[in-house]
């Protein structure tokens, strides 16, 4: 091959390669300004300071591209507080309503590039801003991770560390005197004078070792075989006495049945017999009240002095028989009290015993009286 012609592929080549290039600055937004494509300018202004936002960073209206940015600059470069001025170039095929605002990421923990939102407010739509006048919009930072986790996650997420903080901080003195409870502490050296003087007591590591103590002593003592014989008495005897009580029980419950139908057969005899005796005694009362109209009957007659009755109570001479009758049942009682007395004292009679003799063994004369009747 000869040299001019080489030296002409190679020419077409770089050529080439530099279309290419231009093609692919331009689809991905990275022409320059000389190459005049007809982009226009768009400022976000407001924000103080900006982090993960350079050239390039991509502006995105409702999650598509239309533009990236060319240059960072401050309000005023005397004064750098005032806050900072990003410029875009927006192709020319989009444009940006009026009353949009712009959100401005910066890159995620630091990787990765940035990225600026164009939010369009809701509503009826808005006329587009005039490109020739160099419009500027609003911005202001923003975080993706606050994007994902709202605000009042975050609040909340934050009060739960505090709360644990303090609850941490009151649980100091509870975890110091848990270590105190589970530290290491043998029963010898609790046993020590003055061990409780210098604040050394017993703790869950000496209850522990009093517990295989005793639970070595307990297993010696089961170990042994007159104690396992005792065991097993005891047990038999248990057995035996359980046996018993359920006997007891069993013969109580017949016994508790057969009272019960005993009282239940009593209470019914009774209530025959009442009903009997309630009966006769109205029969009772029925005579009583045809006897108590006779005997008013009869009253009324002795009160007018007629009839055999109502003649003695208005005769003289019966009253003098009746006095004449009651002093000589006087003199009878007297002399029957002597004759008792009389045998008392011999011992024929005694009170309370029974006299071996038999009942009265004599004879004992009758006394006269004064007026002569025995």
């Amino acid at each position: 091959m000869k040299e001019v012609t080489r030296n002409v592929l190679v020419g077409l080549f770089v050529l080439g390669s530099l279309a290419v290039a231009a093609i692919l600055m331009v689809w991905f937004g990275e022409a320059p300004e000389w190459m005049g494509t007809g982009d226009w300018t768009l400022e976000v202004t407001g924000v103080r300071e900006i982090r993960g936002i350079g050239e390039g960073t991509p502006v995105l209206l409702n999650g598509v591209e239309i533009g990236r940015v060319v240059s960072l600059d401050f309000v005023d470069r005397e004064i750098p507080g005032h806050g900072v001025v990003i410029c875009a170039k927006i192709k020319r095929d989009y444009s940006v309503p009026h009353g949009a605002t712009a959100k401005i990421y910066g890159s995620m923990f630091g990787l990765g590039s940035g990225q600026i939102n164009i939010v369009v407010p809701p509503g009826p739509p808005a006329p587009p801003l005039d490109r020739d006048k160099a419009p500027s919009i609003h911005g202001t930072m923003a975080s993706m991770i606050r994007e994902f986790i709202p605000e009042d996650f975050t609040d909340s997420f934050r009060r739960t560390v505090d709360h644990i903080g303090n609850l941490a901080e009151a649980t100091t003195p509870v975890a110091a005197s848990l270590a105190k409870l589970l530290e290491e502490r043998s029963v010898d050296e609790v046993a020590e004078p003055g061990a409780a003087a210098r604040g050394i007591t017993a703790n869950l590591s000496t209850l522990m070792e009093r517990l295989d103590e005793m639970v070595a002593n307990v297993n010696t003592v089961l170990g042994d075989e007159n104690v396992q014989g005792d065991i097993r008495g005891v047990a038999r005897d248990l057995k035996d006495a359980s046996e018993g009580i359920k006997e007891l029980v069993v013969l109580w419950q017949q016994e508790t049945k057969r009272i019960a139908n005993t009282t239940n057969d009593a209470i019914e005899r009774a209530d025959e017999r009442l009903t009997q005796v309630l009966s006769k005694t109205t029969e009772v009362l029925e005579h009583l009240d045809d006897a108590a109209t006779s005997l008013a009957a009869a009253s009324g007659q002795v009160s007018s002095g007629e009839g055999t009755v109502g003649r003695l109570l208005y005769d003289d001479r019966l009253y003098e028989s009746a006095v004449l009758a009651l002093q000589r049942l006087t003199e009878v009682l007297d002399r029957l009290e002597r004759y008792t007395g009389k045998i008392e004292e011999d011992g024929y009679i005694t009170i309370g015993r029974h006299t071996p003799v038999g009942t009265f063994p004599k004879k004992f004369p009758l006394k006269t009286q004064d007026d002569g009747r025995k």
